[in-house]
């Protein structure tokens, strides 16, 4: 009972989140399509395809992370985005022909993979901003920094025991270890 209590929670958490994307995608396909459509099937069409793209993108995200781990070199950004455009091309492709009766234009495709396009780049810049903010310091290592400046590691190690007796002595070594680098 409590798994489905979690999948309630998490698919309404994730029909939040896409509640807007859902937005201009209805917008972009009224606008830009000449015919009339069915609000029922677009809906329909529309609950596939961000799913099925969500998956696809969690195992371009895990693909990509395995790369970054493996090779141990910066690949960019660009890269994650440009993969998530074309795993947005490619389950709007086969969410279209799981709905026949739904004909899209190849602008609004474009269109909306596009807009897919900007949202992932958008995302992944967001995370990578998070990725280079820097961590912040307690008072201990703000010490440890200051000390460093004039001592050597055994001597910031033999200091920093001295202020903070109650701190053990490898928390501390594993401190200055890490912010002497």
């Amino acid at each position: 009972m409590k798994a489905v209590t979690g999948l309630c929670w998490g698919a309404s958490i994730l029909a939040l989140a896409l509640t807007p994307l859902l937005a201009v995608d209805l917008i972009l396909i009224y606008l830009l399509e000449d015919t009339p459509f069915r609000i029922l099937s677009t809906l329909a069409m529309l609950g596939c395809f961000y799913p099925l793209s969500t998956i696809l993108s969690f195992f371009v995200d895990a693909l990509t992370g395995a790369l970054r781990s493996f090779v141990h070199t910066n690949i960019p950004r660009l890269l994650d985005s440009i993969l998530h455009g074309i795993v947005s091309g490619i389950s709007l492709y086969v969410v279209l022909t799981l709905f026949p009766s739904i004909d899209l234009s190849t602008l609004t495709v474009m269109a909306i993979v596009f807009v897919h396009l900007f949202g992932a780049s958008f995302w992944l810049n967001r995370e990578d901003l998070k990725e280079k903010t820097p961590l912040e310091l307690d008072s201990i290592d703000q010490q440890i920094i200051h000390f460093l400046r004039t001592a050597n590691v055994p001597s910031c190690v033999k200091m920093m025991q001295q202020q903070y007796p109650d701190v053990s002595k490898l928390e501390i070594l594993n401190r200055v270890r890490r912010l002497s680098r």
